[in-house]
């Protein structure tokens, strides 16, 4: 289990760091990553996993962020487009669960590592996209374990180069392992690596 104060130092750390990059990549035109920098929440209650109180099945409460979502952070998220509508996602988040369904639990430190596929469904040059995700990761809490993903999510562009990106994940893991499915859901602020020339920043998702 990682300490608690990790969480805090790498949010202002890659804070800080983010925009460094911005200024040292700023004039690559042939750049194509978006990098972000948000929160996170963790829900356990609707995976429908043992033991946190849910007798109604999967996706019951689905939505239900007061009484069973972990909201922390920070999450670091890194894109890379590959060929036309395509690109893959690393993702890093830290959260502290409090919550495990309707079970109080002491806190405990969540560390994930994904990388996953993102296809888009809409031309990457708009300033609104809706893409799926599909991919795998490993997950350090109280258990630890990989995980198979799959999910949606969407950009939505205020300039050519700063963004709001959400997003929404089922992280599965088999029953023969302790570390519990989840949904996590993230939002973050996404900045794209590159001049802001209309010709170099059409394919970056």
């Amino acid at each position: 289990m990682m300490p608690k104060f990790t969480s805090k130092s790498v949010f202002f750390y890659i804070v800080f760091s983010l925009f460094l990059i911005q200024e040292n990549y700023a004039q690559d035109e042939f750049n194509k990553w978006v990098f972000g920098i948000g929160l996170n929440a963790i829900d356990y209650f609707p995976s429908h996993a043992p033991n946190t109180g849910n007798d109604n099945g999967f996706l019951n409460e689905f939505a239900n962020a007061r009484d069973h979502w972990n909201i922390s952070g920070p999450q670091i998220l890194a894109t890379r487009h590959l060929v036309n509508n395509l690109s893959v996602d690393g993702l890093l988040a830290f959260n502290n669960i409090t919550k495990y369904g309707d079970v109080a639990v002491d806190g405990t430190t969540y560390v994930g590592i994904d990388i996953n596929l993102r296809y888009s469904f809409m031309d990457t040059s708009n300033d609104f996209t809706i893409f799926m995700l599909a991919g795998g990761g490993y997950t350090f809490a109280n258990y630890s374990g990989a995980t198979i993903n799959i999910g949606t999510g969407a950009n939505y562009w205020f300039t050519d180069k700063v963004g709001l990106n959400v997003e929404a994940l089922y992280k599965y893991n088999s029953d023969d392992f302790k570390l519990a499915p989840h949904f996590y859901y993230g939002l973050s602020l996404v900045f794209r690596m590159n001049s802001g020339n209309s010709a170099s920043w059409r394919n970056c998702n």
